[in-house]
């Protein structure tokens, strides 16, 4: 049997912790084109938020303790390399979205205007909740506010800081031109390491030539208006949502107050992309 021509076209792996809207996750991506997700569960508190998941044969759950130890993403480039032609890599609250043609699914831009890209790096665009208190039961079609990003968002807490001068990325990559991906924050943007010369890095906005690094410079309004993919980053989800986070996250933990968090929620423009798109799923 030649493995090669079984490959599926797009697997999907993220780390979740708690996260209650994991279902909803998984029904977006699936919806864009997705053949398989692999969620890493990180030692969450309530397993419970799997229940409707466990016996559905396009998700795989793998319970972990501590996925930062022993770079434990690492080991899964090997595995990602045989089993699909292209792979996305986001977290939980990361929605990469086709913008520009909202009618067509990622699948359809991975086919089409990025075939002949090995790797695609997708701008955050930054999610506010407007202060909500409680957590909304679909994040997708009730949080509808996002930062402006002609504004500098001032910050003296590295974490929440301005992201107008550059902005982090998250990328769709084909796993067989790369040798490792990271789990370490700031380090879990982007595979590393491509294999000889031959990886073409390609910017998602507009599927220009990129670098191999985990930023996106100068991101403004017009470029968010047009782009042809980008990644909607909903990092502040509730008042609620953020105290859990305080309390169960090792990466908020003893580190942050809830103030520090609420300072980055900028409601600044109205914007129903994602709302559109998973109305229309």
């Amino acid at each position: 049997m030649n493995f090669e021509k079984n490959k599926r076209f797009l697997g999907l792996i993220t780390r979740c912790k708690d996260e209650y809207f994991i279902r909803d996750f998984c029904d977006y991506y699936l919806s864009q084109g997705v053949d398989e997700i692999n969620i890493i569960d990180d030692d969450s508190d309530d397993k419970s938020i799997y229940e409707e998941l466990l016996d559905r044969k396009d998700i795989n759950i793998f319970f972990e303790n501590n996925i930062t130890k022993d770079n434990y993403f690492s080991n899964w480039i090997e595995k990602l390399r045989d089993k699909y032609e292209w792979v996305i890599y986001v977290d939980v609250d990361e929605y990469i979205v086709t913008k520009k043609n909202l009618n067509k699914t990622i699948r359809d831009e991975l086919e089409t205007t990025f075939k002949g890209a090995h790797c695609i790096k997708v701008p955050w665009v930054m999610m506010s909740c407007n202060l909500l208190e409680k957590n909304p039961k679909s994040i997708l079609k009730e949080i509808t506010h996002r930062w402006n990003h002609d504004k500098r968002h001032p910050n003296e807490i590295h974490k929440f800081r301005c992201r107008y001068d550059s902005i982090e990325i998250k990328s769709i990559f084909k796993p067989q031109f790369f040798s490792c991906v990271s789990s370490m924050p700031g380090k879990d943007h982007h595979p590393h390491n491509h294999l000889g010369d031959t990886a073409q890095i390609r910017d998602g906005l507009e599927n220009k030539p990129g670098e191999l690094n985990p930023f996106y410079k100068n991101l403004r309004e017009s470029d968010i208006n047009t782009g042809l993919l980008l990644c909607y980053h909903y990092r502040i989800i509730s008042i609620e949502n953020c105290i859990h986070k305080l309390n169960t996250n090792r990466f908020y933990r003893s580190r942050y107050l809830l103030q520090d968090l609420m300072k980055s929620d900028h409601p600044e423009v109205v914007d129903e992309t994602l709302k559109n798109k998973s109305d229309g799923r």
